[in-house]
């Protein structure tokens, strides 16, 4: 977060006051001293490494079926266009 608390973040500042976060970024872009701290690092869970493993496969199985997808779909508009003579 800028100025004075490294502690805060923009969204939970923006929330506190009740307006809209692009708000406060104006709000800081016009006003602030352009002074920034550093951020504050989040902790990544801990997640369990057979959650992880199960995350990739699904997600490789998930891009290998969206590129089929993406190939049944080109095909049925090739097909289509060849029976409109």
């Amino acid at each position: 977060m800028y100025e004075n608390n490294p502690d805060v973040s923009m969204n939970q500042v923006s929330k506190d006051l009740g307006i809209n976060r692009g708000t406060l970024r104006y709000w800081i872009d016009q006003f602030g001293t352009g002074k920034k701290t550093t951020p504050v690092a989040v902790e990544k869970p801990d997640v369990d490494p057979t959650v992880e493993k199960e995350i990739r496969r699904l997600r490789k199985e998930n891009a290998r079926l969206r590129e089929e997808r993406d190939i049944l779909v080109k095909a049925a508009k090739y097909f289509a266009e060849e029976t409109n003579w």
